[in-house]
């Protein structure tokens, strides 16, 4: 399969990589290049893949079996919309594959796109990108989450999981519970590594954040090895209203209800480990807001 970019940010300069280095161990797929509006970093990326820049992303579709949108979200639609205006004929795009990455948009925003004879789906890496020169390494245990028109679902479904990757066909009606699932998980994650660390500055200690970090990465570590039900420690798995109770009295504000909400959200998996325990006591004192 030939593969050509449009947009060359994180995601695009990542899976590029990714795509180039598992056709170098001799997988059947080709790079064949990347076409942007700023040329600087589709050159780039264009060196970095051994494949080749394009001055118009027309020329690029040509070439390619599948072309992925990576611009930002807020640009697929209009990218795309300005694509199947421009093309050279009314069949010049039949048969091609047109892909985006995104988390929370479905194929959908691929508008008239069977007036064109090609075919439109989404692929996205359950992962974080955070740097567009060294996430490709963590490309190669991501999880894809797939949607769209068939045939192009079941082929692109079939390379990437020849490529070793679980890929899984998900409900484009889904996809903004979807994303907001991972967002929870990975952006939440943040906000609440922030959270402590200011507490931590409250009680004098900022220089115990490295090790407040550890023990986040270490309770990530037990979840992704057990789940979070095993892997549920603390005051509330144990039922202990004292502890709670002294928590939510030091905090104030919305640091105090997110400690509420969350520790109610954590009884319920409490009661999922511990299913003989009474945790009336604890639900009560959570209900006040």
């Amino acid at each position: 399969m030939r593969i050509g970019f449009i947009g060359a940010g994180k995601v695009g300069f990542c899976l590029g990589q990714y795509l180039a280095s598992r056709s170098e161990a001799g997988q059947v797929l080709t790079i064949v290049g990347y076409a942007s509006r700023d040329p600087g970093p589709a050159r780039e990326a264009a060196q970095l893949t051994g494949s080749a820049f394009f001055e118009s992303p027309l020329a690029l579709i040509q070439a390619a079996d599948l072309i992925f949108l990576t611009v930002p979200d807020g640009l697929i639609g209009p990218v795309w919309e300005s694509l199947a205006k421009s093309q050279v004929e009314a069949s010049s795009f039949a048969g091609k594959i047109f892909a985006h990455c995104s988390g929370s948009l479905s194929s959908d925003v691929f508008l008239g796109l069977e007036e064109t004879g090609a075919w439109g789906l989404s692929l996205h890496p359950l992962m974080a990108i955070p740097d567009k020169y060294r996430s490709q390494k963590l490309l190669a245990e991501a999880f894809f989450a797939i949607e769209g028109q068939e045939p192009a679902v079941t082929r692109v479904k079939s390379l990437f999981s020849s490529l070793g990757h679980q890929v899984e066909v998900l409900d484009k009606s889904k996809k903004t519970l979807y994303h907001c699932a991972a967002a929870i998980v990975s952006n939440f994650a943040v906000a609440l590594a922030q959270m402590g660390a200011d507490l931590l500055g409250l009680c004098g200690l900022a220089g115990a954040e490295a090790a407040l970090f550890r023990l986040e990465l270490n309770n990530a570590r037990s979840i992704t090895e057990y789940g979070p039900v095993a892997a549920l420690t603390g005051p509330v798995e144990r039922g202990d209203v004292g502890t709670v109770a002294g928590h939510l009295a030091a905090l104030t504000g919305e640091d105090r209800e997110l400690y509420r909400l969350l520790a109610k959200k954590l009884v319920k998996v409490a009661q999922l480990k511990r299913p003989g325990q009474d945790f009336g006591p604890l639900s009560r004192l959570l209900e006040k807001p």
